[in-house]
């Protein structure tokens, strides 16, 4: 079982939903009470986008693209999460 934070991270997807309609699951890479850092895949959103994210157990919440660089993006929350929301997120990749 992972001990490390960064490795319980790497457990969790987070559903991206655009204005379009589309929605795509990508890596979470770190996550904070006020953001999440993704791996991008093929995915090409951009700066400034306003997106709404879905992280596992929880509904969608509105967010924005703070930056893109080398195929990663920072998303971050329009309303920071709660850290007991965070440490029940973690407690269920630990479970995984």
């Amino acid at each position: 079982m992972p001990s490390r934070l960064a490795d319980l991270v790497h457990k969790l997807q987070v559903k991206c939903r655009f204005k379009a309609g589309n929605t795509v699951d990508l890596d979470v890479l770190d996550l904070s009470p006020g953001g999440c850092l993704v791996d991008l895949k093929r995915w090409g959103g951009e700066v400034g986008e306003r997106v709404l994210v879905k992280l596992p157990g929880l509904s969608f919440q509105p967010a924005s693209i703070a930056w893109v660089e080398d195929e990663q993006a920072g998303i971050a929350f329009e309303q920071a999460m709660h850290e007991a929301v965070l440490e029940h997120l973690m407690a269920q990749a630990r479970a995984a």
